[in-house]
């Protein structure tokens, strides 16, 4: 069995990193998915696989809350929420 994860880009690499097109496109996806109904988002980390990319982003104010959205990188589509 090969190894899914390729890569892991945490926060400080999302600010410094000149990041693939395709990974810093789902990072924007979740975040304006995850921002109708949650205020505020921030980016915590994302793990780069094949053909998905997993983003955990922090969301809320008062109780900040981890959650993961799997997104498929080639169509853009949201394959999975994890709260």
């Amino acid at each position: 069995m090969r190894g899914f994860v390729e890569s892991k880009i945490d926060r400080y690499d999302y600010l410094t990193m000149n990041l693939d097109d395709k990974v810093r496109d789902a990072i924007q996806i979740a975040r304006k998915f995850l921002e109708q109904y949650n205020s505020p988002v921030v980016f915590r980390s994302a793990i780069i696989m094949e053909t998905t990319c997993k983003i955990s982003m922090e969301v809320g104010l008062g109780q900040e809350r981890i959650v993961q959205v799997t997104i498929d990188t080639a169509s853009g589509r949201i394959m999975e929420y994890r709260q």
